[in-house]
């Protein structure tokens, strides 16, 4: 068995919804000087985002992650990659790390593509000559090779979408992550990409979020629910997994909520 990419042992973190109480809770979480042995108590206006997440993921799979607006899907992403510090647990990652979000705010409009393609790649830890040797490819692979001096601003959403998402497949990754990054490609492009997944894998772990329970029956070799910042089921049987996220979908109520 293959040394796991990512190892994701009891990490949880927490927020607090009030402005000032939550700049007072940093300055005294700053110093404190004994790291927590157990989960603290939460404080006034805090609240759990993440409750003991345990997983690991490694190269030759592609790991879904499926559940509701809310469940923690996008904050557990945000740990992974030291966006968010955890608030107890650790998180190993070992290697490189490359990100598709369904927005591509890192990119500037005035920059020709060529130029955002290598500003990203430098982002993501690639040296000059990687950046040099991948460039024709990524270009390629995007089917932009003909605007590759054009200003980014001048690009379609379907042209960005398709960068961005070479970039971060052709970079070289030991983790790919992917929120909702096919969600705004065309089915052509899209079935492209996951074509491109399955042939990469061997090589990379991939962490798939999505609401398209499509790309989890095509690509998905294991798949986690989670539900209010936990982990409630995970599963290698993929249909297993939707059908119980699916049961335990909330419903909505026609103007009254009945209890």
């Amino acid at each position: 068995m293959s040394v796991p990419v990512v190892e994701i042992k009891h990490v949880s973190k927490k927020f607090c919804s009030d402005l000032k109480l939550n700049l007072l809770y940093g300055l005294q979480d700053i110093f404190r000087i004994t790291r927590v042995k157990k989960l603290p108590k939460l404080r006034r206006h805090e609240f759990w985002a993440l409750s003991d997440i345990n997983l690991s993921i490694s190269k030759g799979e592609i790991v879904g992650i499926l559940g509701m607006n809310g469940a923690g899907k996008t904050t557990l992403i945000r740990t992974i990659i030291g966006a968010y510090p955890v608030s107890f647990g650790e998180i190993y990652v070992r290697g490189r790390i490359t990100t598709v979000f369904e927005r591509t705010r890192a990119f500037q409009r005035y920059y020709s593509g060529e130029q955002n393609i290598k500003v990203k790649c430098a982002l993501f830890g690639m040296s000059k000559s990687e950046i040099e040797e991948k460039l024709p490819q990524i270009l390629e692979f995007a089917e932009v090779t003909e605007f590759a001096e054009a200003p980014f601003g001048t690009y379609s959403a379907g042209m960005r979408a398709r960068i961005n998402f070479a970039i971060s497949m052709m970079a070289n990754p030991d983790l790919l992550i992917i929120d909702e990054g096919l969600a705004v490609s065309d089915v052509r492009f899209r079935k492209k990409c996951m074509k491109a997944l399955k042939e990469v894998k061997k090589d990379t772990a991939i962490l798939l979020v999505s609401h398209n329970l499509e790309q989890f029956t095509e690509l998905a070799d294991r798949l986690i629910v989670m539900e209010k910042g936990k982990v409630v089921l995970e599963t290698r049987n993929i249909q297993e997994g939707i059908d119980f996220a699916l049961r335990n979908k909330p419903q909505k109520q026609n103007g009254k909520n009945h209890q």
